[in-house]
């Protein structure tokens, strides 16, 4: 009875108003349907021709452009504006109305585009960051952000283009998704100040506190050191932000001074250990590294000395994810007894790794090392959360993926870095190990056989789990930081060529500009030993703050990046125009 009844209204509604008003009708159901609309725009259009439309003549909220050649067929354009659709879902703001767009044939059937359409919706408030203003398409009773959105703070209007030609469209200000908590701070206080023991490494071993009791403050700022100012000594401060400059020239000279500012807990990075507690004495005999050290950096201070005016990495730390681009720990590590008794070959070795970048593989009894010299870059921690919905790989091979079930690919990520690179006493990949790896790949028989070897040789696990997860947690609390000032302009023209022209979307697919595939052909040296599977498809969110690019930092500026795919192939040919107006869009990022 209710299927015949359903027969019979829409065969009359077939009679009354034809094929193109029912697809209207059954596309409005299947877009959230059922609340009020007003139509503003209907018109035909031809594929020849494409066009430009707006609601609005003088003052648009919406402005379509469809390519000319794009449409599948000539048809008509409906678009209404909808007064009361569903709600916004979590981490998303409503700022705009919505608008149903419908592109049919004039048999009534649905439209396809072969290049994509510009969706132009103007927002009604500007994002605050860690907002994004993005464009959102309704599905049934939610709104799915497109994978495309450029917004311009000028004029407050958000571009997005897409293939889809049926749907309901508004501007959303999404919130770059952070944890929030106590442990937050805890997993910051991990990762900045806990070795989980490997002082018995890099200083037992590498004896890399015999380099640090001698070294004095001048001699570390060229290798990257940052020095957290809230915890120099009052006598330190006062003598470098004081007038009398031979006292500062001297301070800087003084290796003594250096010794103070561990002792005090001032290097970031750095843990000394001493053979006793009394405040006078600063003679290490041991030290630890925490992951601070190539990951926290501080805002810089301007410091008049004898030769002028000088920036010096001491200041305020600045917990916002950009990783310490500077940083050569290859360099310090080369000024070791162990690295010297090892000969010029090792010395040589840890020098050509250069700042920010660390071959995870490479230190002495780390079953990961592939005998290959592979330094990759100190990679940037942040929107975590939002990238590993979008099934995100975890190290520049890509090797850490969330499980599905318990995603703590970071946590187990954290794990190997601490036990195997950072050489804590650890278990990783053994069942006495923290976590199930939380892997991309199933790991090779050998590769765990050298695992459970090395836990054989030093049997134990000096790593607590939950101090792990809150550095997870700590990591999931980061967004990426807003962008700099940019060129609106130039950068709307390198939203389209980045997204059509180029093709660089291909790769960098999703919302969050990042995407799946391991590729080997991106650097001018291909990436070799256990890098030889490729490299991963990185965000891009933020990428205006991480200088220099690529895994093995090729690239000092974007400008070279551009550059580099046009000059092997990856993009079409670009004018000097156009790769500047690429860059331009991926300094709004």
């Amino acid at each position: 009875m209710e299927y015949n009844h359903l027969r019979g209204f829409l065969t009359r509604t077939v009679r009354t108003l034809g094929l193109a008003t029912l697809a209207l009708l059954l596309i409005a159901c299947s877009n959230g349907g059922g609340d009020e609309g007003i139509t503003v725009l209907t018109t035909k259009i031809t594929t020849a021709d494409g066009g430009v439309f707006s609601d609005d003549a003088t003052n648009p909220a919406l402005t379509l452009t469809i390519p000319a050649g794009s449409l599948s067929a000539d048809g008509r354009l409906t678009v209404i504006h909808r007064t009361n659709p569903p709600g916004t879902g979590p981490h998303q703001t409503v700022a705009s109305d919505a608008f149903q767009i419908t592109l049919v044939s004039t048999a009534g059937q649905p439209l396809s585009l072969t290049t994509p359409m510009t969706i132009q919706l103007t927002a009604t408030t500007a994002p605050v960051h860690p907002q994004l203003g993005e464009i959102a398409r309704l599905s049934g009773s939610t709104w799915e952000r497109l994978s495309t959105s450029f917004f311009t703070p000028s004029t407050g209007r958000v571009f997005s283009q897409t293939l889809m030609t049926t749907g309901t469209f508004r501007v959303v200000h999404r919130t770059l998704q952070r944890t929030i908590g106590a442990n937050v701070a805890e997993g910051l206080d991990v990762f900045s100040h806990e070795t989980f023991g490997n002082e018995s490494f890099f200083g037992d071993v590498m004896g890399l506190h015999t380099v640090l009791n001698g070294v004095p403050p001048s001699g570390v700022v060229p290798l990257g050191v940052q020095v957290d100012l809230t915890q120099v000594p009052a006598a330190i401060v006062a003598v470098m932000v004081g007038a009398d400059l031979a006292a500062k020239d001297a301070a800087l000279s003084d290796p003594a001074i250096t010794r103070q500012l561990i002792k005090a807990g001032a290097v970031i990075g750095v843990k000394g250990f001493y053979a006793t507690p009394a405040p006078e004495d600063t003679t290490l005999t041991r030290v630890g590294l925490t992951c601070a050290l190539c990951h926290i950096t501080v805002a810089p201070t301007e410091f008049q000395l004898t030769a002028g005016p000088a920036l010096l990495p001491i200041g305020e730390p600045q917990i916002d994810g950009i990783p310490n681009s500077q940083m050569n720990a290859g360099a310090i590590l080369a000024l070791t007894p162990f690295a010297i008794a090892a000969g010029p070959a090792t010395v040589d070795l840890l020098n050509s790794w250069g700042p920010g970048r660390f071959d995870v593989r490479a230190l002495p009894d780390n079953p990961l090392d592939d005998g290959v010299n592979n330094p990759t870059a100190n990679p940037p921690l942040w929107n975590f959360i939002d990238l590993q919905e979008q099934d995100y790989l975890l190290g520049w091979d890509g090797l850490f993926k969330d499980n599905g079930v318990t995603n703590n690919a970071l946590a187990s990520q954290a794990e190997a870095v601490y036990d195997l690179v950072m050489h804590s006493n650890g278990a990783f990949g053994t069942a006495s190990g923290n976590f199930p790896p939380e892997l991309s790949v199933i790991p090779p028989a050998q590769l765990l056989a050298d695992l459970a070897t090395a836990e054989a040789a030093t049997p134990g696990n000096d790593m607590d789990t939950q101090k792990i997860l809150d550095v997870q947690t700590w990591m999931r609390s980061l967004a990426s930081p807003a962008p700099g000032p940019f060129d609106e302009a130039l950068a709307l023209e390198g939203f389209t060529l980045f997204h059509q022209q180029t093709h660089c979307a291909r790769c960098h697919s999703t919302a969050d500009l990042t995407g799946p595939g391991l590729f080997t052909t991106i650097t001018t040296i291909p990436p070799a030993g256990d890098l030889a599977g490729g490299i991963k498809v990185p965000s891009l969110r933020g990428i205006g703050h991480t200088a220099p690019y690529f895994h093995d930092q090729s690239a000092n500026g974007l400008i070279d990046v551009v550059a580099r795919f046009v000059a092997n192939g990856h993009v079409p040919p670009l004018t000097g125009q156009e790769q500047a107006a690429i860059v331009a869009y991926l300094n709004s990022l």
